[in-house]
């Protein structure tokens, strides 16, 4: 077996999609359920694992009460999501190909991205609140995303208040630029 590789024996939580990248083509089993692990938390689906604590998570993050939003869990075209940013990185992007490879092999489900409904706007009804990697990962593999869906029923403004910079760029998940990082120049192919 492999020795186990140098960021392991650290008390610091593995974030950096460079050492969860490695962790999860390693050859040892062992950095590859740490990998794994690591890849769960920056997904936020470690604990718990159900759209309530996904739900939870969203509300906290934009103080907004959690009784006044509607959670469901679905499939959804990635070419219908919009994006809360104005771009990707191709080191993430890496690290979600090799999260999804591992999580095939292991027989897993591929955690879900969380996702707000905007049911009165006309034009950009679903953006994206975590999860813009995964989204656009899974247009490039052509299937449909699992995306645990908020609907804003109590907080409506308030909530699409806080994406407005989502309805000022105006841009779909598939079609945000994807910067080359220094440790990842290739992207997904």
């Amino acid at each position: 077996m492999p020795p186990p590789a140098p960021f392991l024996s650290s008390n610091e939580p593995i974030k950096s999609p460079k050492e969860i990248y490695q962790l999860l083509i390693s050859k040892n089993p062992i950095e590859n359920k740490v990998g794994y692990e690591a890849f769960l938390r920056r997904t936020h689906w470690l604990t718990g694992k159900s759209p309530e604590n996904l739900k939870k998570y969203a509300c906290q993050q934009l103080n907004v009460k959690e009784r006044d939003v509607i959670v469901s869990l679905k499939y959804v075209e990635p070419a219908f999501l919009w994006a809360s940013q104005d771009g990707l990185e191709s080191a993430k992007l890496v690290m979600v190909e090799a999260a999804y490879k591992y999580i095939q092999s292991i027989g897993d489900q591929f955690p879900p991205i969380v996702v707000w409904n905007f049911f009165d706007s006309q034009k950009m009804r679903m953006i994206i609140h975590d999860g813009h990697h995964r989204a656009y990962f899974y247009h490039r593999i052509r299937k449909r995303v699992q995306v645990v869906l908020l609907e804003p029923i109590g907080n409506y403004n308030i909530v699409e208040d806080k994406f407005r910079y989502a309805f000022q760029i105006q841009k779909r998940v598939i079609d945000l630029p994807v910067s080359r990082t220094r440790d990842f120049s290739v992207i997904i192919s």
